[in-house]
Protein backbone atom coordinates (compact mmCIF):
# COMPACT_ATOMS: atom_id res chain seq x y z
CA UNK A 1 0.00 0.00 0.00
CA UNK A 2 2.27 2.29 0.91
CA UNK A 3 5.20 4.36 -1.00
CA UNK A 4 7.92 6.86 -0.83
CA UNK A 5 7.65 9.86 -1.92
CA UNK A 6 9.77 12.85 -1.78
CA UNK A 7 8.27 15.93 -1.56
CA UNK A 8 4.97 16.92 0.30
CA UNK A 9 2.59 17.71 -2.65
CA UNK A 10 3.45 13.89 -3.92
CA UNK A 11 2.69 13.36 -0.21
CA UNK A 12 -0.54 15.26 -0.63
CA UNK A 13 -1.65 14.00 -4.22
CA UNK A 14 -1.06 10.48 -3.44
CA UNK A 15 -3.26 10.26 -0.77
CA UNK A 16 -6.61 9.33 -2.68
CA UNK A 17 -9.93 8.53 -1.47
CA UNK A 18 -8.91 5.03 -2.45
CA UNK A 19 -5.76 5.21 0.02
CA UNK A 20 -8.41 6.26 2.10
CA UNK A 21 -11.25 4.15 1.97
CA UNK A 22 -12.84 2.76 4.96
CA UNK A 23 -11.00 0.66 6.57
CA UNK A 24 -7.39 2.38 5.90
CA UNK A 25 -4.88 1.56 8.39
CA UNK A 26 -1.99 3.94 9.47
CA UNK A 27 0.89 3.65 11.85
CA UNK A 28 -0.45 6.88 13.36
CA UNK A 29 -2.51 10.06 12.89
CA UNK A 30 -2.09 13.62 13.34
CA UNK A 31 -4.85 15.73 13.60
CA UNK A 32 -3.73 19.71 12.89
CA UNK A 33 -0.66 20.47 10.42
CA UNK A 34 0.51 23.67 12.68
CA UNK A 35 3.49 23.75 14.93
CA UNK A 36 2.70 21.23 17.07
CA UNK A 37 1.08 18.95 14.51
CA UNK A 38 3.72 19.23 11.83
CA UNK A 39 6.70 18.57 14.36
CA UNK A 40 4.78 15.77 15.31
CA UNK A 41 4.43 14.62 12.43
CA UNK A 42 8.12 14.95 11.65
CA UNK A 43 9.53 13.21 14.76
CA UNK A 44 7.15 10.10 14.22
CA UNK A 45 7.93 9.95 10.52
CA UNK A 46 11.71 9.61 10.96
CA UNK A 47 10.81 7.07 13.79
CA UNK A 48 9.72 5.19 10.73
CA UNK A 49 6.11 5.02 11.46
CA UNK A 50 3.65 5.41 8.42
CA UNK A 51 1.47 9.07 9.07
CA UNK A 52 -0.92 10.15 8.13
CA UNK A 53 -1.79 14.27 8.38
CA UNK A 54 -5.37 15.72 8.54
CA UNK A 55 -5.53 19.10 8.37
CA UNK A 56 -8.35 21.59 7.81
CA UNK A 57 -6.57 23.97 5.57
CA UNK A 58 -8.46 24.82 2.36
CA UNK A 59 -8.42 27.50 -0.35
CA UNK A 60 -11.89 27.68 -1.26
CA UNK A 61 -12.49 28.42 -5.23
CA UNK A 62 -13.15 32.19 -6.09
CA UNK A 63 -16.63 31.72 -7.53
CA UNK A 64 -17.09 30.31 -3.56
CA UNK A 65 -15.36 33.36 -1.93
CA UNK A 66 -14.55 36.40 -4.20
CA UNK A 67 -14.74 39.63 -1.83
CA UNK A 68 -12.22 37.28 0.09
CA UNK A 69 -9.96 36.60 -3.07
CA UNK A 70 -10.26 39.71 -4.85
CA UNK A 71 -9.25 41.83 -1.18
CA UNK A 72 -6.64 39.60 -0.12
CA UNK A 73 -3.71 40.68 -2.62
CA UNK A 74 -4.84 44.53 -2.41
CA UNK A 75 -4.11 44.14 1.59
CA UNK A 76 -1.01 42.09 1.29
CA UNK A 77 0.44 44.51 -1.01
CA UNK A 78 0.20 47.69 1.42
CA UNK A 79 0.81 45.92 4.28
CA UNK A 80 4.33 44.66 3.63
CA UNK A 81 6.67 46.44 5.30
CA UNK A 82 8.66 47.51 2.03
CA UNK A 83 5.65 49.74 1.73
CA UNK A 84 6.57 51.94 4.49
CA UNK A 85 9.94 52.91 2.95
CA UNK A 86 8.92 53.70 -0.25
CA UNK A 87 4.30 54.97 0.20
CA UNK A 88 3.71 58.32 2.20
CA UNK A 89 2.07 57.10 5.54
CA UNK A 90 -1.15 58.53 5.00
CA UNK A 91 -1.93 57.25 1.31
CA UNK A 92 -0.77 53.74 3.31
CA UNK A 93 -3.15 53.94 6.15
CA UNK A 94 -6.17 55.45 4.10
CA UNK A 95 -5.63 52.50 2.11
CA UNK A 96 -5.71 49.64 4.62
CA UNK A 97 -8.21 50.96 7.03
CA UNK A 98 -10.64 51.29 3.36
CA UNK A 99 -9.24 47.36 2.30
CA UNK A 100 -9.78 45.97 5.58
CA UNK A 101 -13.39 47.52 6.14
CA UNK A 102 -13.73 45.42 3.00
CA UNK A 103 -12.31 42.48 4.86
CA UNK A 104 -14.70 42.67 7.76
CA UNK A 105 -17.85 41.86 5.59
CA UNK A 106 -16.89 38.42 5.69
CA UNK A 107 -14.43 38.11 8.45
CA UNK A 108 -15.14 40.70 10.94
CA UNK A 109 -13.23 38.78 13.86
CA UNK A 110 -10.42 38.11 11.94
CA UNK A 111 -9.69 41.65 11.01
CA UNK A 112 -8.53 42.50 14.24
CA UNK A 113 -5.53 40.15 14.14
CA UNK A 114 -2.46 42.46 13.04
CA UNK A 115 -1.02 40.03 10.75
CA UNK A 116 -4.00 39.97 9.09
CA UNK A 117 -3.14 42.62 6.64
CA UNK A 118 -0.36 39.87 5.23
CA UNK A 119 -2.56 36.74 4.26
CA UNK A 120 -6.17 37.71 4.60
CA UNK A 121 -6.86 34.66 2.51
CA UNK A 122 -5.51 32.42 5.43
CA UNK A 123 -8.17 33.42 7.87
CA UNK A 124 -11.36 31.62 8.57
CA UNK A 125 -14.52 33.51 6.93
CA UNK A 126 -16.06 34.11 10.64
CA UNK A 127 -19.40 34.09 8.67
CA UNK A 128 -18.81 29.84 7.90
CA UNK A 129 -16.91 29.45 11.27
CA UNK A 130 -19.30 31.38 14.14
CA UNK A 131 -18.89 31.60 17.69
CA UNK A 132 -20.73 32.90 20.46
CA UNK A 133 -19.50 35.15 23.53
CA UNK A 134 -21.80 35.84 26.88
CA UNK A 135 -22.81 39.63 26.52
CA UNK A 136 -20.05 42.21 28.11
CA UNK A 137 -17.23 39.40 27.05
CA UNK A 138 -16.14 39.88 24.21
CA UNK A 139 -13.45 37.42 22.87
CA UNK A 140 -11.34 37.66 19.78
CA UNK A 141 -10.91 34.10 18.28
CA UNK A 142 -8.23 34.41 15.79
CA UNK A 143 -8.06 30.90 13.45
CA UNK A 144 -6.45 30.64 10.24
CA UNK A 145 -7.30 27.15 7.54
CA UNK A 146 -3.69 27.39 6.52
CA UNK A 147 -0.74 24.28 6.20
CA UNK A 148 1.64 25.31 8.77
CA UNK A 149 -1.21 27.25 11.12
CA UNK A 150 -0.64 30.50 12.56
CA UNK A 151 3.09 30.75 12.47
CA UNK A 152 2.77 30.41 8.77
CA UNK A 153 1.33 33.89 7.94
CA UNK A 154 3.82 36.87 7.08
CA UNK A 155 3.90 39.00 10.25
CA UNK A 156 4.02 36.28 12.81
CA UNK A 157 6.51 37.07 15.13
CA UNK A 158 8.56 34.08 15.63
CA UNK A 159 9.30 34.33 19.04
CA UNK A 160 10.43 31.47 21.11
CA UNK A 161 11.69 31.18 24.47
CA UNK A 162 11.80 28.74 27.17
CA UNK A 163 9.52 28.82 30.29
CA UNK A 164 11.99 29.05 33.04
CA UNK A 165 11.58 26.72 36.69
CA UNK A 166 9.50 28.87 38.21
CA UNK A 167 6.98 28.71 35.93
CA UNK A 168 6.43 24.68 36.44
CA UNK A 169 6.16 25.15 39.96
CA UNK A 170 4.76 28.03 40.69
CA UNK A 171 4.85 29.17 44.31
CA UNK A 172 2.07 31.94 44.67
CA UNK A 173 -1.30 29.34 44.83
CA UNK A 174 -2.94 31.05 41.62
CA UNK A 175 -2.07 28.18 39.38
CA UNK A 176 -1.57 24.51 39.70
CA UNK A 177 1.96 22.97 39.60
CA UNK A 178 2.76 21.39 36.54
CA UNK A 179 3.21 17.50 36.44
CA UNK A 180 6.57 18.05 35.07
CA UNK A 181 9.71 19.55 35.79
CA UNK A 182 12.12 21.92 33.88
CA UNK A 183 14.62 19.04 33.83
CA UNK A 184 12.30 17.18 32.37
CA UNK A 185 11.87 19.18 29.27
CA UNK A 186 15.24 20.78 28.73
CA UNK A 187 16.65 18.21 26.19
CA UNK A 188 13.39 18.47 24.30
CA UNK A 189 14.07 22.23 24.34
CA UNK A 190 17.22 22.11 22.52
CA UNK A 191 16.26 19.56 20.55
CA UNK A 192 13.42 21.28 18.74
CA UNK A 193 16.07 24.65 19.05
CA UNK A 194 18.41 23.03 17.21
CA UNK A 195 16.15 22.09 14.67
CA UNK A 196 14.40 25.79 14.44
CA UNK A 197 18.02 27.23 14.08
CA UNK A 198 17.53 30.13 16.60
CA UNK A 199 18.80 33.60 15.96
CA UNK A 200 19.44 35.49 19.63
CA UNK A 201 21.93 35.41 22.22
CA UNK A 202 23.36 33.76 25.06
CA UNK A 203 22.11 36.17 27.95
CA UNK A 204 22.33 34.60 31.36
CA UNK A 205 19.39 35.34 32.50
CA UNK A 206 16.44 33.32 35.06
CA UNK A 207 13.16 34.35 33.48
CA UNK A 208 13.87 33.12 30.08
CA UNK A 209 16.82 30.52 30.41
CA UNK A 210 19.52 30.38 27.98
CA UNK A 211 18.79 28.62 24.24
CA UNK A 212 20.41 26.45 22.06
CA UNK A 213 21.33 29.43 19.42
CA UNK A 214 22.43 28.66 15.89
CA UNK A 215 23.09 32.06 14.51
CA UNK A 216 24.72 34.58 17.16
CA UNK A 217 23.14 37.53 17.28
CA UNK A 218 24.20 41.47 18.74
CA UNK A 219 22.91 44.58 18.74
CA UNK A 220 23.24 46.60 15.33
CA UNK A 221 24.24 50.49 15.90
CA UNK A 222 19.64 51.33 16.79
CA UNK A 223 19.65 48.41 19.19
CA UNK A 224 22.53 49.85 20.57
CA UNK A 225 21.70 53.24 21.08
CA UNK A 226 18.07 52.11 22.36
CA UNK A 227 19.77 49.98 24.93
CA UNK A 228 22.11 52.83 26.25
CA UNK A 229 19.14 54.80 26.71
CA UNK A 230 16.73 52.24 28.41
CA UNK A 231 19.81 51.36 30.70
CA UNK A 232 20.15 55.08 31.54
CA UNK A 233 16.56 55.48 32.47
CA UNK A 234 15.66 51.93 34.17
CA UNK A 235 19.22 50.46 35.44
CA UNK A 236 17.80 47.52 36.18
CA UNK A 237 16.06 46.51 33.40
CA UNK A 238 17.39 43.44 30.49
CA UNK A 239 17.33 43.87 27.04
CA UNK A 240 18.36 40.96 24.73
CA UNK A 241 18.47 40.18 21.43
CA UNK A 242 14.81 38.73 20.19
CA UNK A 243 15.09 34.79 19.95
CA UNK A 244 13.46 34.10 17.02
CA UNK A 245 13.54 31.63 13.55
CA UNK A 246 11.00 31.34 10.59
CA UNK A 247 8.41 28.36 10.84
CA UNK A 248 10.18 25.21 10.80
CA UNK A 249 9.07 23.33 7.53
CA UNK A 250 8.13 20.39 8.99
CA UNK A 251 5.68 18.86 6.63
CA UNK A 252 8.39 19.18 3.59
CA UNK A 253 10.85 17.20 6.02
CA UNK A 254 8.54 14.82 6.96
CA UNK A 255 7.89 13.96 3.76
CA UNK A 256 11.44 13.41 2.77
CA UNK A 257 11.19 10.23 4.96
CA UNK A 258 9.05 8.62 2.65
CA UNK A 259 6.77 7.93 5.36
CA UNK A 260 4.28 11.20 5.28
CA UNK A 261 0.37 10.71 3.93
CA UNK A 262 -1.59 14.38 3.96
CA UNK A 263 -5.20 15.03 3.40
CA UNK A 264 -6.02 18.51 3.49
CA UNK A 265 -9.04 20.52 3.80
CA UNK A 266 -9.92 17.57 6.44
CA UNK A 267 -12.47 18.87 9.36
CA UNK A 268 -12.18 16.42 12.30
CA UNK A 269 -15.45 15.81 13.88
CA UNK A 270 -14.70 12.49 16.08
CA UNK A 271 -11.77 10.59 17.68
CA UNK A 272 -12.85 6.92 17.68
CA UNK A 273 -11.65 4.38 20.40
CA UNK A 274 -11.44 0.63 20.35
CA UNK A 275 -13.39 -1.92 22.05
CA UNK A 276 -10.51 -1.62 24.94
CA UNK A 277 -10.94 2.08 25.06
CA UNK A 278 -7.81 3.25 23.57
CA UNK A 279 -7.20 5.65 20.52
CA UNK A 280 -8.64 3.79 17.30
CA UNK A 281 -8.80 6.69 14.69
CA UNK A 282 -10.13 9.43 13.19
CA UNK A 283 -13.57 10.95 12.01
CA UNK A 284 -13.17 13.67 9.43
CA UNK A 285 -15.29 15.62 6.68
CA UNK A 286 -14.51 17.14 3.79
CA UNK A 287 -15.78 20.78 3.10
CA UNK A 288 -14.98 20.43 -0.37
CA UNK A 289 -16.43 17.53 -1.11
CA UNK A 290 -19.14 16.81 2.17
CA UNK A 291 -17.68 13.40 2.23
CA UNK A 292 -17.00 11.48 5.46
CA UNK A 293 -14.15 9.23 6.21
CA UNK A 294 -13.02 6.91 8.95
CA UNK A 295 -9.13 6.20 9.07
CA UNK A 296 -7.62 3.52 11.72
CA UNK A 297 -4.36 3.97 13.54
CA UNK A 298 -3.10 2.71 17.25
CA UNK A 299 -1.66 6.16 18.03
CA UNK A 300 -3.13 9.62 17.68
CA UNK A 301 -1.54 13.16 18.15
CA UNK A 302 -4.30 15.71 18.57
CA UNK A 303 -2.86 19.13 17.41
CA UNK A 304 -5.96 21.29 16.26
CA UNK A 305 -4.94 24.33 18.31
CA UNK A 306 -6.22 24.76 21.52
CA UNK A 307 -10.12 25.22 21.09
CA UNK A 308 -10.65 23.30 18.45
CA UNK A 309 -8.85 20.03 20.16
CA UNK A 310 -11.32 20.78 22.94
CA UNK A 311 -14.15 20.76 20.71
CA UNK A 312 -13.05 17.13 19.46
CA UNK A 313 -12.45 16.03 22.63
CA UNK A 314 -16.25 17.53 23.68
CA UNK A 315 -17.51 15.61 20.85
CA UNK A 316 -15.97 12.59 21.64
CA UNK A 317 -17.63 10.94 23.97
CA UNK A 318 -17.47 7.57 25.34
CA UNK A 319 -19.49 4.67 27.47
CA UNK A 320 -16.71 5.70 30.40
CA UNK A 321 -16.59 9.22 29.14
CA UNK A 322 -20.21 10.46 27.99
CA UNK A 323 -19.94 13.88 28.06
CA UNK A 324 -16.75 13.96 26.33
CA UNK A 325 -13.28 13.13 27.04
CA UNK A 326 -11.47 14.19 30.40
CA UNK A 327 -14.58 15.41 31.04
CA UNK A 328 -15.09 13.66 34.47
CA UNK A 329 -12.03 15.82 35.86
CA UNK A 330 -14.30 19.17 35.81
CA UNK A 331 -11.08 20.38 33.56
CA UNK A 332 -12.42 19.92 30.07
CA UNK A 333 -13.06 23.06 28.53
CA UNK A 334 -12.23 25.37 31.63
CA UNK A 335 -9.13 27.53 32.60
CA UNK A 336 -8.89 28.54 29.42
CA UNK A 337 -6.17 31.86 28.79
CA UNK A 338 -4.91 34.27 26.60
CA UNK A 339 -2.14 36.90 27.16
CA UNK A 340 -3.02 39.91 28.15
CA UNK A 341 -1.80 42.50 25.52
CA UNK A 342 -1.16 45.82 24.95
CA UNK A 343 0.28 47.34 21.71
CA UNK A 344 1.19 50.66 21.46
CA UNK A 345 2.60 51.94 18.32
CA UNK A 346 4.23 55.61 16.92
CA UNK A 347 7.13 57.34 14.46
CA UNK A 348 10.44 57.72 16.32
CA UNK A 349 13.38 60.23 14.68
CA UNK A 350 16.38 58.45 11.70
CA UNK A 351 17.65 55.23 13.16
CA UNK A 352 21.37 54.62 13.02
CA UNK A 353 22.86 52.54 11.06
CA UNK A 354 21.41 52.87 7.77
CA UNK A 355 18.09 52.29 6.18
CA UNK A 356 17.80 48.41 6.05
CA UNK A 357 14.66 46.87 7.01
CA UNK A 358 15.47 44.40 10.02
CA UNK A 359 14.97 40.64 9.30
CA UNK A 360 11.41 39.41 10.00
CA UNK A 361 11.38 38.57 13.43
CA UNK A 362 14.23 40.41 14.77
CA UNK A 363 13.19 42.34 17.84
CA UNK A 364 14.42 43.16 21.26
CA UNK A 365 13.34 41.57 24.34
CA UNK A 366 12.74 42.85 28.22
CA UNK A 367 11.50 40.12 30.12
CA UNK A 368 9.88 40.30 33.02
CA UNK A 369 10.26 44.38 32.62
CA UNK A 370 7.47 45.29 35.80
CA UNK A 371 10.54 44.24 37.82
CA UNK A 372 12.04 47.21 36.23
CA UNK A 373 9.76 49.45 36.33
CA UNK A 374 7.86 49.26 39.61
CA UNK A 375 9.57 47.06 41.24
CA UNK A 376 8.67 43.19 42.04
CA UNK A 377 4.94 44.07 42.64
CA UNK A 378 3.48 41.21 40.72
CA UNK A 379 5.04 38.41 42.00
CA UNK A 380 5.67 35.37 40.27
CA UNK A 381 3.25 36.62 37.20
CA UNK A 382 4.34 39.81 35.20
CA UNK A 383 4.85 40.75 31.79
CA UNK A 384 7.27 40.94 29.03
CA UNK A 385 7.80 43.75 26.57
CA UNK A 386 9.28 43.45 22.56
CA UNK A 387 10.34 46.39 20.53
CA UNK A 388 10.42 46.78 17.06
CA UNK A 389 12.50 49.55 15.25
CA UNK A 390 11.73 50.17 11.46
CA UNK A 391 12.99 52.70 9.21
CA UNK A 392 10.63 55.03 7.22
CA UNK A 393 10.97 57.74 4.83
CA UNK A 394 12.22 60.77 5.43
CA UNK A 395 14.03 61.16 8.39
CA UNK A 396 11.74 59.12 10.12
CA UNK A 397 11.27 55.68 11.71
CA UNK A 398 8.68 52.80 12.88
CA UNK A 399 8.12 52.03 16.55
CA UNK A 400 6.21 49.15 18.21
CA UNK A 401 5.88 48.15 21.75
CA UNK A 402 3.90 45.00 22.30
CA UNK A 403 3.91 44.33 26.40
CA UNK A 404 2.36 40.31 27.13
CA UNK A 405 1.27 39.94 30.72
CA UNK A 406 -0.05 36.17 32.32
CA UNK A 407 -3.40 35.80 32.37
CA UNK A 408 -4.10 33.07 35.45
CA UNK A 409 -6.19 29.80 35.09
CA UNK A 410 -9.99 30.38 36.23
CA UNK A 411 -12.20 27.81 36.10
CA UNK A 412 -14.74 30.83 34.70
CA UNK A 413 -12.67 31.51 31.67
CA UNK A 414 -13.55 28.64 29.94
CA UNK A 415 -15.60 27.23 26.36
CA UNK A 416 -18.82 24.92 26.09
CA UNK A 417 -20.01 23.35 22.60
CA UNK A 418 -23.26 25.10 21.82
CA UNK A 419 -25.21 22.06 19.92
CA UNK A 420 -28.35 24.13 18.87
CA UNK A 421 -26.23 25.66 16.32
CA UNK A 422 -23.55 24.35 13.72
CA UNK A 423 -21.01 25.66 11.32
CA UNK A 424 -20.60 25.39 7.93
CA UNK A 425 -19.31 21.91 9.05
CA UNK A 426 -21.91 20.53 10.60
CA UNK A 427 -20.06 21.45 13.79
CA UNK A 428 -21.50 22.21 17.17
CA UNK A 429 -20.19 25.96 17.24
CA UNK A 430 -18.53 26.95 20.95
CA UNK A 431 -19.51 29.29 23.67
CA UNK A 432 -16.04 31.28 24.73
CA UNK A 433 -16.46 32.57 28.15
CA UNK A 434 -13.26 34.65 28.98
CA UNK A 435 -12.80 38.10 30.44
CA UNK A 436 -9.62 39.83 31.97
CA UNK A 437 -10.27 39.83 36.27
CA UNK A 438 -8.79 42.33 38.65
CA UNK A 439 -5.76 41.54 38.55
CA UNK A 440 -4.99 41.30 34.69
CA UNK A 441 -6.56 44.77 34.26
CA UNK A 442 -4.37 46.29 36.99
CA UNK A 443 -0.91 44.32 35.57
CA UNK A 444 -2.33 45.70 32.16
CA UNK A 445 -2.18 49.68 33.40
CA UNK A 446 1.15 48.81 34.65
CA UNK A 447 1.81 47.16 30.88
CA UNK A 448 0.56 50.83 29.55
CA UNK A 449 2.42 52.57 31.57
CA UNK A 450 5.69 50.92 30.73
CA UNK A 451 5.30 51.58 27.49
CA UNK A 452 4.66 55.45 27.17
CA UNK A 453 8.12 55.40 28.97
CA UNK A 454 10.03 53.48 26.61
CA UNK A 455 8.84 55.42 23.92
CA UNK A 456 9.53 58.27 25.86
CA UNK A 457 13.31 57.22 26.24
CA UNK A 458 13.02 55.98 22.14
CA UNK A 459 12.17 60.05 21.35
CA UNK A 460 8.59 57.98 19.77
CA UNK A 461 5.37 60.30 19.31
CA UNK A 462 2.77 57.38 19.70
CA UNK A 463 -0.31 57.52 17.73
CA UNK A 464 -3.10 56.46 20.36
CA UNK A 465 -4.40 58.42 22.78
CA UNK A 466 -5.77 55.43 24.72
CA UNK A 467 -3.82 53.01 26.05
CA UNK A 468 -5.58 49.86 26.99
CA UNK A 469 -5.97 45.98 26.83
CA UNK A 470 -6.58 44.67 23.48
CA UNK A 471 -10.00 41.85 23.70
CA UNK A 472 -8.92 38.74 25.13
CA UNK A 473 -7.97 36.47 22.32
CA UNK A 474 -6.17 39.22 20.30
CA UNK A 475 -2.68 37.79 21.44
CA UNK A 476 -3.47 34.45 19.28
CA UNK A 477 -1.65 32.87 22.68
CA UNK A 478 -4.70 31.10 23.86
CA UNK A 479 -4.32 28.22 25.99
CA UNK A 480 -5.42 25.27 28.47
CA UNK A 481 -9.22 23.81 28.63
CA UNK A 482 -7.58 20.81 28.38
CA UNK A 483 -4.71 20.92 30.33
CA UNK A 484 -2.04 17.88 32.19
CA UNK A 485 -2.03 17.21 35.50
CA UNK A 486 -0.65 14.32 37.85
CA UNK A 487 -4.11 12.67 38.42
CA UNK A 488 -7.26 12.00 36.32
CA UNK A 489 -9.40 13.65 39.17
CA UNK A 490 -7.75 17.14 38.37
CA UNK A 491 -6.59 17.15 34.70
CA UNK A 492 -7.46 15.95 30.95
CA UNK A 493 -3.77 14.29 30.59
CA UNK A 494 -1.17 12.95 32.34
CA UNK A 495 2.43 14.08 32.62
CA UNK A 496 2.99 12.90 29.29
CA UNK A 497 -0.08 14.90 27.46
CA UNK A 498 -1.51 11.39 26.79
CA UNK A 499 -5.93 11.41 27.30
CA UNK A 500 -6.38 9.87 30.32
CA UNK A 501 -9.64 8.99 29.16
CA UNK A 502 -8.19 6.94 26.25
CA UNK A 503 -5.03 5.69 26.00
CA UNK A 504 -2.91 6.52 22.62
CA UNK A 505 -4.17 9.82 22.24
CA UNK A 506 -1.85 12.07 22.63
CA UNK A 507 -2.61 16.09 23.01
CA UNK A 508 0.14 18.39 22.84
CA UNK A 509 -1.09 21.68 21.60
CA UNK A 510 -1.15 24.69 24.58
CA UNK A 511 -4.33 23.02 25.22
CA UNK A 512 -1.94 21.01 27.71
CA UNK A 513 -0.90 23.88 29.32
CA UNK A 514 -1.76 24.30 33.22
CA UNK A 515 -0.54 27.49 33.36
CA UNK A 516 0.66 30.61 30.53
CA UNK A 517 3.86 32.03 31.73
CA UNK A 518 4.68 35.26 30.08
CA UNK A 519 6.80 34.39 27.29
CA UNK A 520 5.38 33.14 23.88
CA UNK A 521 3.94 29.79 24.17
CA UNK A 522 5.26 27.76 20.99
CA UNK A 523 8.48 27.09 21.86
CA UNK A 524 7.46 24.86 24.61
CA UNK A 525 4.32 23.23 22.87
CA UNK A 526 7.64 21.73 20.47
CA UNK A 527 9.20 20.79 23.32
CA UNK A 528 6.01 18.98 24.96
CA UNK A 529 5.57 17.42 21.53
CA UNK A 530 8.98 15.87 21.09
CA UNK A 531 8.47 14.56 24.85
CA UNK A 532 5.08 13.09 23.86
CA UNK A 533 6.30 11.71 20.95
CA UNK A 534 9.00 10.04 22.46
CA UNK A 535 7.25 8.52 25.44
CA UNK A 536 4.60 7.30 22.35
CA UNK A 537 7.50 5.41 20.89
CA UNK A 538 9.71 4.33 23.75
CA UNK A 539 7.56 4.17 27.21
Amino acid sequence: MFKRFPTLAEAEARTTDEILADGARFDAIVVGGGASGGYAARLLCEAGLQTLVIDAGWTPPIHKAPLRRATSGLVSALANPAALRYLPPRIIYKGRQALKAMGRVRQPVQTECYAWERDPAAFVDDIDHPYETPPGRPYSWLRTHTPGGRVRVPGHGRQYYRFSPAEFEPGDGLSPAWPLSYGDLAAFYTDAEVRLGLSGGQDGLDSVPDSVVTHELSFNPAEADLQTALARQFPGAAMIPGRYAPPMESLGLASLTGNLWCRRGAVARQLLAGSDGRAAGVEWIEPATKARRKVSAPLVFLCASPLESTRLLMLSGSSAAQDGLGAGSGALGCHLMDHVLVKVEGIAGELSGGNTAPEAGRCLFLPRFDTAIAGDTFGERGYGIQLYQTPGDSGRSWFTAVAFGEMTPKTTNRIRLQRARTNIDGLPILEIDCALGERERSLAASMGEALVALADVAGAQLAQDVIAPATPGTSAHECGTARMGASPETSVLDPFNQCWDMPGLFVTDASCFPSQGFQNPTLTVLALTGRAVDHALNG
